[in-house]
């Protein structure tokens, strides 16, 4: 059967409603998923580790950069793990499933993920430029180091405005990202559907589920905050894990 002819149809119906423990169903599949072909999954765990170190070391010595580009990588990641999404679908539908064949799935939809891909550098990007703005216009403090900046922002009161404001703008950012991706990377591999069903089916699952995918947020924010405390390293399991959990949150959420 041929690539395209294995595409689902586009989707014609809505979203489910889920309970509020779902998303630790998801991480439970996820978790078995991470474990049936390892070397698959843990190889886009280090390329995803490695992207990370090198954008973080790139940015190492940018006070103004630095924390953007933690969390600008956070913003595309779901386009990295589109192999994982991959990998979960096949496992899901009984078909082969290695990792030359997870490497496929840009090809199932190819327009619509390259879109996806392109608004998602475009939300990294628009973040790098609102936050050196923020910087340059709230903080008052003598140039430092990225650490030493960010830790004297935390610790001095004067920076508290330049705090609150950040992470205003930056949650604002992180919400619309996540209310957009969700569900929308994932149904891409998986169906042949346009970029925009895709995005507004998303959007509809988390205004159906508000209080199980704020849970799902907030454990996607820990564990990655546990990847990143780790000095990547962690990123290696918890990333595809989280890659394959999503294809399953994907699945439960979108008839």
């Amino acid at each position: 059967m041929s690539q395209a002819s294995a595409v689902s149809p586009a989707p014609t119906s809505g979203v489910r409603s889920i309970g509020f423990a779902a998303p630790l169903g998801w991480l439970a599949r996820g978790w078995q998923d991470l474990w049936r072909q390892p070397a698959a999954s843990l190889f886009y765990g280090v390329a995803i580790a490695v992207a990370g170190a090198v954008i973080l070391g790139v940015t190492a010595r940018l006070p103004y950069l630095f924390a953007a580009a933690i969390t600008g990588f956070l913003l595309v990641a779901p386009m990295l793990a589109a192999g994982l999404y991959e990998l979960s679908r096949r496992y899901l539908a009984g078909e082969q499933a290695t990792l030359v064949d997870s490497m496929w799935a840009w090809r199932r939809n190819p327009s619509a993920l390259v879109g996806f891909a392109l608004l998602s550098i475009l939300a990294g990007t628009a973040w790098q430029v609102a936050s050196v703005v923020i910087v340059a216009l709230f903080y008052k403090g003598p140039a430092l180091a990225p650490m030493a900046m960010m830790i004297e922002v935390l610790v001095n009161p004067q920076h508290y405005l330049l705090f609150f404001v950040y992470m205003c703008v930056g949650g604002l950012l992180a919400a619309l990202v996540f209310a957009v991706s969700v569900v929308s990377m994932p149904m891409l591999v998986d169906r042949r559907c346009d970029l925009l069903t895709a995005l507004v089916t998303s959007v509809n699952a988390v205004a159906e589920n508000p209080l199980p995918l704020a849970l799902w947020a907030t454990i996607l924010m820990l564990l990655t905050g546990l990847g990143f405390a780790t000095l990547l390293l962690g990123m290696i399991v918890i990333l595809p894990w989280l890659g394959h959990a999503s294809f399953h949150a994907y699945k439960d959420l979108v008839r």
